[in-house]
């Protein structure tokens, strides 16, 4: 068996004390872990929850207010068709011959008669007045009127625009709302007005009619004055939903508010749909409990009998199969299972081949002659490769102070130190004592130095001993490389061998180089700790 097949043995064989002291730990962190993607779907369902309350609120809510706007439009759109026909049969009347020629020829018998008529013919009109102008191009009143109202009629002037309405005389029985259209002659030069008064009833009706229920209120604005409220309809609310809209080309506003308030999201059938969605979170929840607690039993289950394997290949003895929970770890551990099995066949296989050192199981001196015989052979055809062995420091000392059990401990232990640093293709044996040795298969002299250096800085400085001990970890190395004119595997081992007693004499604790090339170490090439 090579290096990388037993090292990947001990290395299994290190960690199954590692792994059954990791047992537990591994539960609770799944367990963990359930619980935490447990919380973490609880809080997405109610954060999915909590949206979905307020998209279905926020839409009901909306839908509520489309439907309140549309009211108020619909309420705005029959008063503005009412200005419209009323404005349409005023500038009819305007533009009749007899009208201009009376403004030209004002008589009072004449004027009151024509007034008359054209009041018969406007809907809701409480009067109406013809206002010729006068020498000074002024429009002027030929019968008691109402200043606001002439105030009105002056600042529409003759613009190609119509007036917009407006209402005169609030908060007294000659209350009204007034429409002026300007009367010019067939040439088009202006003449005057023709005024109609409107009595608020026509358009209070005409409101209600489009209303189904609230408060409507008519607000007019006045330029440097808060609005006024000249027309209302009904009772106001109290913390009622409010909607404003504008009529027409005039000053007024429309504000409506609805007589039904707004609805609740949870009533009626829709209480039932809301149980039915927490019994349906709640059955969610209680299935997410129990896959927990089926999926912690089942790996706590699995990771038992990966720990029994591992004691099974510990005692060198695997089972035909393993009870296993999970298939998805099923497949992983019939791979560990056939592969600890191959390993404790060869493990046997070397042990019979006497290729294995009892105490640090690793290769031991018969092995390592064999394979550096190998890589000296291919040398030649795929490059050589580079050996360093390794002398523990003051190893005799351990023996003399605390005895052959702590010396046989410092053994296994910088042993196993040794695997855990070492690469899968790199050969490593115990030559005999405290001595080691490690090849670099294929590995240039400069490549060996970075690997030597790696392994001083990555081993551990102390180690544990029997009884407590603690015992300050030092090695001295030699390190050479395989040569062109190298006759045999030994002359490369000899080289290694002479670098590492000039080590121990440069005082220990050191790596020194012999290069085939250059001659024998010198002080540049030694590597310190």
């Amino acid at each position: 068996m090579f290096k990388g097949e037993e090292t990947g043995y001990f290395r299994l064989k290190d960690h199954i004390s590692e792994t059954m002291a990791s047992r537990d730990t591994t539960a609770s962190s799944l367990t963990r872990i359930h619980l935490l993607a447990l919380v973490v779907l609880l809080l997405s369902l109610l954060l999915a929850g909590y949206a979905g309350y307020r998209f279905a609120r926020d839409l009901q809510q909306s839908l509520y207010q489309e439907n309140v706007a549309r009211v108020a439009r619909a309420a705005a759109d029959s008063a503005d068709a009412l200005l419209m026909r009323q404005r349409r049969m005023l500038e009819k009347a305007a533009r009749q011959p007899a009208v201009a020629g009376l403004l030209q020829r004002m008589t009072p018998t004449a004027r009151d008669r024509k007034e008359n008529e054209i009041k018969t013919l406007l809907p809701g009109a409480i009067a109406v007045h013809l206002l010729p102008l006068n020498n000074a191009g002024v429009v002027s009143a030929t019968a008691p009127i109402d200043p606001a109202c002439l105030d009105y009629v002056r600042r529409a002037g003759f613009a190609d625009t119509p007036a917009a309405p407006e209402f005169h005389a609030l908060g007294t029985a000659a209350e009204h709302y007034d429409l002026a259209v300007p009367v010019r002659d067939e040439t088009g030069k202006p003449l005057g007005h023709l005024l109609a008064s409107f009595a608020p009833a026509s358009l209070r009706v005409t409101i209600q009619q489009s209303l189904p229920g609230g408060y409507l209120e008519l607000q007019q604005a006045d330029a440097g004055h808060p609005a006024q409220t000249v027309l209302a309809i009904g009772e106001p609310l109290a913390n009622a939903t409010t909607v404003s809209t504008n009529l027409g080309d005039t000053r007024w506003t429309m504000v409506y508010q609805p007589a039904d308030p707004p609805p609740v999201l949870l009533a009626g059938n829709r209480i039932y749909y809301f149980g039915f969605i927490v019994l349906a979170m709640a059955v969610i929840v209680m299935m997410l409990f129990r896959m927990q607690h089926r999926t912690g039993t089942a790996v706590r289950h699995d990771i038992k009998s990966l720990v029994r394997m591992f004691r099974d290949l510990r005692d060198g003895t695997v089972r035909v199969a393993y009870p296993m929970e999970l298939e998805e770890f099923s497949e992983i551990f019939d791979y560990l299972r056939d592969r600890g099995k191959k390993l404790v066949e060869e493990k046997e296989k070397m042990k019979n081949m006497g290729l294995m050192d009892h105490l640090s199981q690793l290769s031991n001196r018969r092995h390592f002659e064999t394979r550096l015989k190998e890589l000296f052979e291919a040398s030649k055809t795929n490059g050589p490769s580079s050996v360093l062995i390794i002398d523990m420091d003051h190893f005799k000392q351990v023996n003399d102070r605390h005895g052959h059990d702590a010396g046989d401990a410092l053994i296994v232990a910088f042993a196993r130190a040794l695997r855990k640093v070492v690469r899968q293709t790199d050969v490593l044996a115990r030559l005999g004592g405290d001595e080691f040795c490690i090849i670099y298969p294929y590995a240039s002299l400069d490549n060996a130095k970075v690997l030597a250096d790696r392994l001083r800085k990555q081993l551990p400085r102390e180690v544990a001993l029997t009884k407590g001990v603690i015992h300050q970890l030092r090695w001295t190395g030699g390190l050479s490389a395989m040569h062109d004119k190298d006759a045999k595997p030994d002359d490369v081992l000899w080289r290694a061998d002479r670098a590492l007693l000039q080590a121990k004499e440069a005082g220990r604790n050191i790596t020194k180089i012999y290069d085939a090339a250059s001659g024998p170490p010198v002080k540049k090439q030694i590597m310190v700790s």
